[in-house]
């Protein structure tokens, strides 16, 4: 048995010989018998195909046209699972947003520079936030304790950036605003479940009035 492969399909045809004088005829020649087809990434032989082989035959299919084909096709896994995992790895690292904020910073530079033109001071305070929350996160090293310090220096600069603005004349205290600073104060230093009270209880911190 051999395979004639054309774009995406394998014939599989038997050659026999026809001996000189079995037919009458003056000369001995090869015939070939066309058997079946099935496709080039085939991972099975169909069972209709199967049905007309020999074991010989079947375990010339198996090497000639399903075995590549299964290899191509966990080389083909392979390959997507490891774009899968570029990918995620990529939205998972703040790298290259880093590089491409930093030249987009650098362009900006150079086009301010060349229009004679400067920035508001909302777009001043909001990039310099933005950079300030990046330094700092760039100093935590996974410590809970440095995270704390980071959330509280974010959030001191964003207030300072007027991420709020200004308290209105009057009741501040029923605002959003200062509820949550409340919430802060809490879970920080007054509240039964604080972090200070957490840290008195190991040791780490003195007990008021002690």
């Amino acid at each position: 048995m051999h395979a004639k492969k054309r774009k995406n399909l394998f014939s599989l045809y038997r050659s026999r010989y026809v001996r000189k004088g079995a037919q009458g005829n003056q000369h001995g020649y090869c015939t070939q018998e066309f058997v079946g087809s099935l496709p080039a990434d085939a991972l099975d032989i169909p069972a209709d195909l199967a049905v007309k082989l020999s074991p010989q035959e079947i375990a010339y299919v198996e090497n000639k046209v399903v075995l590549p084909a299964r290899q191509a096709a966990d080389e083909s896994r392979r390959l997507a699972e490891e774009e899968r995992r570029a990918r995620e790895g990529r939205e998972r690292d703040p790298r290259w947003r880093l590089e491409e904020a930093l030249k987009l910073l650098t362009d900006a530079g150079s086009l301010v520079s060349e229009a004679g033109r400067g920035i508001d001071a909302a777009q001043a305070n909001a990039l310099g936030a933005a950079l300030e929350k990046l330094a700092v996160a760039g100093r935590v090293q996974g410590d809970p304790l440095d995270a704390v310090v980071a959330a509280i220096a974010s959030a001191t600069t964003a207030v300072k950036a007027g991420h709020y603005g200004c308290a209105p004349s009057g009741k501040f205290r029923d605002t959003p605003v200062y509820k949550r600073w409340q919430r802060v104060r809490e879970v920080v230093d007054s509240g039964n479940d604080s972090l200070l009270k957490a840290l008195q209880a190991k040791g780490w911190a003195t007990v008021r009035g002690q």
